[in-house]
């Protein structure tokens, strides 16, 4: 683990190369009304902040609850062939984890858990489950799935 003095020049090299770049950017021309992005209202659903609630107040400090996990920062895929790896990257590039539980000193993987609501009843969805179960299952992490307000 670097040193706090390690630490600091960390920081201070990042935090000038963000200003160069913003500096780089801002002289490019380029204006805010170039860019479509939004922030989103609610960046956890209701469903979803309610049981990270929940889930907080269960974990304690005994773990780290991530949110919306991008499966690919999880899973990498064994393989020297170049086509077999990007494909089975591709799957998992778009795809993520409502609730991720990791180790709180090592921030390792210990848990996922997706939320099911009434969508995960639809075909395609169910499909996407089956795949991402596949992907835990082959990794040897456990994923549980929490049905919420699945009533009709």
């Amino acid at each position: 683990m670097p040193s706090n003095g390690a630490l600091i020049i960390i920081g201070l090299l990042a935090l000038i190369i963000f200003i160069r770049v913003a500096q780089e950017w801002m002289s490019s021309g380029k204006s805010l009304k170039d860019f479509p992005y939004k922030l989103r209202d609610n960046f956890l659903s209701p469903a979803e902040l309610s049981f990270y609630k929940v889930l907080e107040n269960v974990v304690g400090s005994r773990a780290v609850i991530v949110t919306k996990v991008n499966l690919a920062d999880v899973f990498w895929v064994q393989s020297k062939n170049r086509s077999y790896h990007r494909s089975y990257t591709n799957k998992i590039d778009r795809k993520h984890v409502d609730f991720l539980l990791c180790d709180s000193t090592t921030m390792q993987p210990i848990l996922g858990i997706e939320l099911d609501d009434k969508s995960h009843k639809r075909k395609d969805r169910q499909e996407r489950d089956a795949f991402v179960d596949g992907v835990f299952d082959a990794a040897g992490l456990p994923l549980i799935h929490i049905p919420v307000g699945c009533e009709e």
